[in-house]
């Protein structure tokens, strides 16, 4: 039987880091999007990488989130 560990608030830290890092690719791509002509061929180029990176930046907040609900519920069982 598989035994549940609640997460620590160093690892929900470490989780809410990788947001923050992911959010700051995303706005690498917003920037290099807005240097270039919109409906151009390299802007249009560009958005499968902006997909990628919001794609990936939803998921890390999501599990993000939902560390942080398990934390707080763990708080409520002391």
């Amino acid at each position: 039987m598989k035994t549940k560990t609640t997460p620590t608030l160093e690892t929900i830290e470490r989780l809410f880091d990788e947001v923050d890092e992911w959010y700051g690719r995303v706005h690498r791509v917003r920037q290099r999007l807005g240097r270039l002509k919109r409906g151009s061929e390299p802007y249009l180029d560009l958005l499968p990488d902006l997909w990628t990176e919001v794609d990936v930046l939803g998921r890390k907040a999501q599990y993000a989130a939902e560390m942080l609900d398990e934390f707080e519920e763990s708080l409520a069982d002391d």
